[in-house]
Order: structure tokens, then sequence, then C-alpha cells
């Protein structure tokens, strides 16, 4: 059985700003609406469903309200210096230099759709509780309608 949470329908989604360096067009600062959705497999249990879902949706709202209106710094990127209230970013020869409360650290290297992606499933996993009939969790990260990407783990 396969229980499925559409982002955009559920509305976990957030607006945030990021760049990808080394990139040539991604490298600029620019930003995206974001979908988080969400695929738990899992044969049906005996209270008759794969698992409350409400719990997932819950855990991936807060993710989107957490980084809405951010912009997407990844944490593991080694030009990067907090100072005080700022955090300057460097990369591609370009810095940028923002308030620490407009920014949210990722703890990934790049702030791409992937590494988000895998940011979530790492937290949802930390998080949630799945019951012992679900198998496995999907995540996907949408940079808006009909483009995102997925990634799963077994539970």
């Amino acid at each position: 059985m396969r229980l499925e949470i559409n982002g955009w329908s559920s509305k976990t989604t957030f607006s945030a700003t990021h760049l990808i360096a080394g990139h040539s067009k991604c490298g600029r600062l620019h930003g995206h609406d974001y979908a988080i959705n969400a695929v738990i497999e899992g044969d049906i249990g005996s209270d008759g469903v794969v698992m409350d879902f409400i719990s997932v949706k819950e855990f991936l709202r807060e993710v989107a309200s957490e980084l809405d209106h951010k912009v997407l710094v990844p944490g593991k990127d080694p030009s990067l210096v907090l100072k005080g209230e700022s955090l300057r970013y460097s990369t591609g020869g370009k810095s940028y230099e923002f308030p620490r409360s407009d920014c949210v650290l990722l703890d990934v290297a790049v702030t791409s759709a992937e590494e988000i992606a895998e940011w979530v499933i790492r937290r949802l996993l930390e998080k949630v509780r799945f019951p012992k009939n679900v198998r496995r969790v999907e995540i996907g990260v949408d940079e808006g309608r009909g483009q995102g990407v997925w990634t799963s783990r077994d539970v």
C-alpha cells in the first residue's frame, strides 16, 4: 500500500532564495516556490490504515515554515563565515552578506533540491515514529510545479 502527501495540495510549501555554487545560471542568487511531498509504503495495520499520516504532514509543515521566506545557506560550505548577527557567503567570485535571522543554515554542502530532499528525509526519520508495518519512506522536493527530486529510505 502506498500513502501519498502532495505538497502543493496539502500546503507543505515554502518560498526561498538560494544559489548553487559553480553553476552558470543557478550560481546567481535566485528563488523558487518549493513543495515537500512524501510517500509512505507499507502494509495495512491492524487498525485498518498504513499509518496516521497527520504526524508526517505536521512535520513537513514545520519544515516548510522554517524555510519559508529565508535564504538557504549550505552550512557545510567552507567559505561560509558567521560573524555576530551576520553571515557572509562567498562563491564564484562574489560575496554575499545577510542578517543571520534571514537565513537558514542547512546541514548540506550545496542547497540543491537534491540536498534539501536528503536533509528533509534525515530529519523526518529522526522526528517521526513509524509503525512496524511501514517499510519505506520517500521525500520529494519540487522547485516549482512539475520539477523535483525524490529520495527514499527503508524504515
